[in-house]
C-alpha cells in the first residue's frame, strides 16, 4: 500500500521506484501447532456483518510525498483551451463514479479556493493499495497501452475521443494524441468495448514479455522460492517449538514451490538436496563473509540448493527432526544470505553476535556503540544487495533474548521485507511463517502519479514484473469534483482514511521514544487547528467547536497518541519501533486497526456487538473482544469467568471471531484471553479510553449501551474501575479548548 498526502503546489509527475510485493493470493485459513484449544461448548456464530481485515497479505507499501494543487483553472499544454469546443464527435460523458477499492482518498471532493484547501492540519492525501483485491477483478487487457506523447498519461474513461479519426485528448495536458486507428469508430457506444475506455482500472500485460508464452494466472505463489534462514543456537523448550512450525510449515506448501534450507551458527550450512532421503549440507565459516571464490564453487557446483517441496520434503522433515539444542555458553550469530528472484525467512532466537553484520553480547563492551554502526552499515549494505537480487527477507524473531532490533531491522526494511517479533516460536509464529511464504511477490516497480492542474483527474500508474517475468501495468484514474462549500467538503472527509494518513505522516518523525513523544503534541496542535480553520467559536467562551462532519477523527487521533505506536503502553523501545515500521507499511485495513482498536461485545446466543473502545465495556457479566491490529486481546468479565460452562462457551466464540477478523492478516496477531482483575487484563485496560471520569450524561451520549443497564449494573460497574491520571477523550479534547464533537 502506498500513501500519498498533499497540500497544495505545483502540477507535477510524481515517479517513485518501489519494492514491490503485490497481493494475489488466495490461501485458505492457515494453522499450525499447537493449534487453539478445543472446547466442548458448540460456537455460536456471529450475527453482525462485520468489517472483515484484510483478507489477503498485504503489500510493502510505497511512501511518497507528492505536490499537488487544489485550484486553478484547466491548463492544456499546447495552448488550446478552445480544443474541447472544437470536438463535436468527442465523448465527453461522465464515466461511473464507483472508485476502485485500491484507491482511498481523504476526501471525495476538492476545495476550489487555494486558502481554504491549503489547511496542512487536515490536508488531502491518498492511499494506494495496487494490488488490493476488487471485486470483480479488473479487466486485462494484452497490448501496449496508448500513452500521450506530451506527459505519458494513458488513455482512459475521461479521455476525449474524435471518433472520426480515433484520436483522444489528453486529460492531464490537454494533448492531442493518435491511436493508431484503433479508436476510430462509428459511434461513443462503440468505445466501450475498449476496457480502458470505460473503466477507472485496468491492466495492461505489455508485449513483449520476457516469456512470450505468458498466460495470465492470478495466483503466483506457487513460483516463489522459498529459503528458510534458521538459527542453531536455540535452548531446548524454544527448539521444540519452533521444530513444530518448521515441520507445518513445510507441510502447507505448495508441491510445486521450491525451497531452500540455511542454518547459520558459528558456521553456515546450505543444504544440499540433489540426493533422495539424504540431508547433506555445504559448510562454511560464519566468521567472514564467503570469498568469492566459495560462493563460485556453491552456485556451480553440483549441489542443489533449491527443490520443489514433493522432492525435498522428506529431507526437511528429517532436517528439522534432527535440530538439537545449542548447549555452548558462546554467544553466537545470525547471518542472512541473499538470493536470487525469491524469499528469504530468517528465523532468528538472538542477536547477531558472531561474524560480519555482529554485534558485542554485552551493552556495556567499551567498543559497543562502533561496533553497532558497522553493524548498521552492514546489515543495510545486505538489503540493498538482495533488493537488487529482487529477493524479500522476512526476518522473524522470537525467543526471550533481546535480538537487537535496531541492527537487523534494516536487513528487512532494505529488502522489502517485514521484520516480526514473536513471544516464541509456537502458534503465531507458525502461522506468520507460513503467511509470509504465501504472499507473491514481484519486482522491478515503479509508480507513476500525474494529475491534472485542478486534481479534476488523478492518475495512478503501477508498473512491475510478476513472478512469471510478465511486465504488468495497472492504470487507475479518478476524477474528483471541486466545490466551494466548505460544509459539503468536509461532508466528503473520509475520517478513517483522514487519520491514517495523519498516522502515517505522523509516524515518519517518531524515530524515537523522545520524537514519538513530540508527534502527540503535533496531534494536539493538528486537532486545534482543525477546529480554528472548519468551524466556529463558542459564544462568550475561548473554545471553539470542531466540526460535526468529520465528528470521527479526533477520537481515531486520541487513540494514536495514547496507543502502542507514540504512547508508552508497550514497554520496550524495540517493540515500539517495530511497531512503527509495521505501521508505515501496513494495509489501509491493519493500518486502521493499529490506530484504533475494534471493540465487539459478546451476547448470548453467539452473536456480537459493535461497540466504542471505552472502558465502560469492562461488565463482568459479558465477554469482550478488542482488535487492535498486531494484538487481539479477549476479556472475560467475573461473572463469566466464574460459570465454567458459560465461560468456555463464550471464549470458543470469542476466539471463533478473532480468528474469523485476523484470517490471513500479516503479521498475524497475537490472540491473548485472560480474565478481569488479572494482572495481564492491563494490556486489555490500557487501549480503551478511560471513560469513566466523564459525567453520565457524556457516558451515554457516547456510549449509549449503558442505558440498557439496570441502576445496580451501573453502580457495580462504576465501582470496578480504578483510578489513575490518563485523560478520557472528552478530557483532552478540552484541554486544547475544543468543544468535543456530538457523536454520530
Amino acid at each position: 500500500m502506498g500513501c500519498l498526502s498533499a497540500f497544495g503546489g505545483e502540477r507535477g509527475v510524481e515517479v517513485v521506484p518501489i519494492r514491490f510485493n503485490p497481493v494475489g493470493s488466495s490461501v485458505s485459513h492457515l494453522s499450525t501447532p499447537p493449534g487453539p484449544p478445543v472446547f466442548t461448548s458448540p460456537v455460536r456464530p456471529a450475527a453482525v456483518p462485520f468489517r472483515t481485515s484484510p483478507v489477503t497479505p498485504q503489500p510493502v507499501a510505497l511512501a511518497s510525498v507528492s505536490s499537488l494543487p487544489t485550484s486553478s483553472p484547466p491548463y492544456f499544454s499546447n495552448g488550446s483551451v478552445e480544443l474541447q469546443q472544437q470536438l463535436p464527435n468527442a465523448i465527453e460523458e461522465p464515466v461511473p463514479d464507483g472508485k476502485p477499492p485500491c484507491v482511498l482518498f481523504s476526501a471525495h471532493k476538492v476545495l476550489k479556493h487555494k486558502k481554504q484547501a491549503n489547511v496542512p492540519s487536515l490536508g488531502f492525501g491518498v492511499l494506494v493499495s495496487p494490488r488490493r483485491e476488487a471485486s470483480p477483478g479488473p479487466p486485462v487487457v494484452q497490448r501496449d497501452p496508448h500513452r500521450c506523447h506530451d506527459c505519458g498519461a494513458y488513455s482512459n474513461l475521461y479521455s476525449n475521443i474524435l471518433i472520426g479519426s480515433g484520436q483522444w485528448q489528453c486529460v492531464i495536458c490537454g494533448n492531442l494524441n493518435g491511436s493508431e486507428g484503433e479508436y476510430i469508430a462509428l459511434s461513443k457506444e462503440e468505445l466501450s468495448n475498449f476496457p480502458e475506455l470505460s473503466s477507472s482500472l485496468v491492466d495492461f500485460i505489455q508485449t513483449g514479455n520476457k516469456r512470450p508464452s505468458f498466460v495470465p494466472v492470478t495466483d503466483s505463489k506457487t513460483s516463489v522460492p522459498v529459503v528458510l534462514v534458521v538459527d542453531e543456537c536455540l535452548d531446548e523448550p524454544h527448539l521444540q517449538h519452533l521444530q513444530s512450525s518448521l515441520h507445518a510449515f513445510v507441510d502447507s506448501l505448495p508441491s510445486t514451490t521450491r525451497i531452500g534450507i540455511i542454518l547459520y551458527g558459528r558456521t553456515v550450512s546450505v543444504y544440499d538436496f540433489s540426493e533422495e532421503s539424504v540431508a547433506s549440507a555445504d559448510v562454511i565459516p560464519g566468521g567472514t563473509s564467503p570469498s568469492q571464490e566459495t560462493l563460485k564453487a556453491l552456485f556451480y557446483g553440483t549441489g542443489i540448493y533449491l527443490s520443489p517441496t514433493h522432492a525435498s520434503k522428506e529431507v526437511a522433515h528429517l532436517l528439522f527432526s534432527s535440530l538439537r539444542p545449542y548447549k555452548l555458553n558462546v554467544p553466537e550469530a545470525s547471518r542472512d544470505r541473499p538470493g536470487f528472484n525469491s524469499r528469504i525467512i530468517v528465523c532468528a532466537g538472538g542477536p547477531n553476535t558472531y561474524g560480519p553484520g555482529s554485534v558485542p553480547h554485552s551493552y556495556s563492551h567499551p567498543n559497543y556503540p562502533h561496533k553497532e554502526k558497522s553493524a548498521l552499515k552492514w546489515m543495510e549494505h545486505l538489503g540493498r544487495e538482495a533488493h537488487q537480487q529482487n529477493t524479500v527477507v522476512d526476518i522473524l524473531c522470537a525467543g526471550t533474548c533481546p535480538v537487537r532490533v535496531p541492527v537487523l531491522q534494516p536487513l528487512a526494511k532494505a529488502s522489502g521485507g517485514a521484520f516480526v517479533l514473536h513471544d516464541d516460536f509456537s502458534e503465531a509464529f507458525g502461522i506468520n511463517l507460513q503467511r509470509a511464504a504465501a504472499r507473491a511477490s514481484g519486482s522491478h516497480g515503479l509508480l507513476e502519479i500525474r494529475c491534472s492542474d485542478d486534481i479534476l483527474i488523478t492518475q495512478f500508474a503501477i508498473l512491475y514484473s510478476n513472478v512469471y517475468q510478465a511486465d504488468i501495468t495497472r492504470v487507475i484514474t479518478i476524477r474528483l469534483p471541486t466545490i466551494d462549500s466548505v460544509p459539503e467538503y468536509l461532508q466528503s472527509v473520509e475520517d478513517e482514511v483522514a487519520a491514517v494518513l495523519i498516522g502515517k505522516r505522523t509516524l515518519l518523525g517518531a524515530k524515537s521514544y523522545s520524537d514519538a513523544h513530540d508527534m502527540r503534541t503535533t496531534i494536539d496542535e493538528r486537532v486545534k487547528d482543525i477546529a480554528l480553520k472548519f468551524s466556529s467559536q463558542v459564544p462568550k467562551s475561548k473554545l471553539h467547536r470542531f466540526p460535526k462532519e468529520i465528528s470521527l477523527l479526533p477520537e481515531l487521533l486520541f487513540h494514536l497518541r495514547r496507543g502502542p505506536l507514540l504512547g508508552n503502553i508497550v514497554g520496550h523501545e524495540d517493540e515500539r519501533s517495530v511497531l512503527r515500521n509495521l505501521f508505515l507499511n501496513a494495509s489501509f485495513d491493519l493500518s486502521l486497526r493499529m490506530v484504533a482498536p475494534r471493540c465487539l461485545m459478546h451476547r448470548e446466543g453467539g452473536t456480537f456487538e459493535e461497540l466504542p473502545a471505552y472502558d465502560l465495556v469492562m461488565q463482568s457479566d459479558t465477554a469482550v473482544v478488542l482488535d487492535h491490529g498486531t494484538d487481539v486481546f479477549i476479556w472475560l468479565g467475573a461473572e463469566v469467568a466464574a460459570d465454567e460452562a458459560r465461560s468456555a462457551a463464550a471464549l470458543a466464540a470469542c476466539r471463533t471471531l478473532a480468528e474469523e477478523l485476523t484470517e490471513l492478516r500479516f503479521p498475524a496477531p497475537r490472540i491473548l484471553a485472560f480474565k478481569e482483575g488479572s494482572s495481564r487484563a492491563r494490556y486489555f485496560v490500557s487501549r480503551l479510553i478511560p471513560a469513566h471520569k466523564d459525567p453520565p450524561y457524556e457516558q451515554e451520549a457516547r456510549f449509549p449501551q449503558l442505558r440498557t443497564l439496570a441502576t445496580e449494573q451501573r453502580m457495580k460497574l462504576k465501582s470496578s474501575f480504578i483510578h489513575f491520571d490518563d485523560p478520557s477523550f472528552c478530557e483532552w479534547i478540552r484541554s486544547l479548548k475544543v468543544v468535543p464533537p456530538e457523536p454520530i
